[in-house]
């Protein structure tokens, strides 16, 4: 009874960790299929929305988050660059 219950638990464990992997890893058979998403402009970027899958839609709006965070912080550098030279002026 004690072995049967152990080895669930392991199998059940097993089977988490593996799910774990493949929905994080990429795709094996995905890979080069589709435009490169660098090269794609915003609003290209959700051109044919609703015809996509659930992956393709999460990997096009992480695409435009990492754009959208990246414009950010140059903005946030800049308005800093403004501020110290503003301060070393006094």
């Amino acid at each position: 009874m004690m072995i049967n219950s152990i080895l669930s638990l392991v199998l059940a464990c097993c089977l988490l960790v593996l799910g774990g992997y493949l929905a994080v890893r990429p795709g094996a058979g995905q890979q080069g299929h589709g435009p490169d998403l660098d090269t794609v402009d915003d609003d290209g970027l959700f051109d044919g929305w609703d015809a996509l899958t659930p992956r393709e839609r999460r990997k096009r709006l992480a695409v435009y988050q990492r754009r959208v965070r990246a414009r950010i912080a140059e903005q946030e550098r800049e308005w800093l660059r403004v501020r110290l030279r503003e301060c070393a002026k006094g």
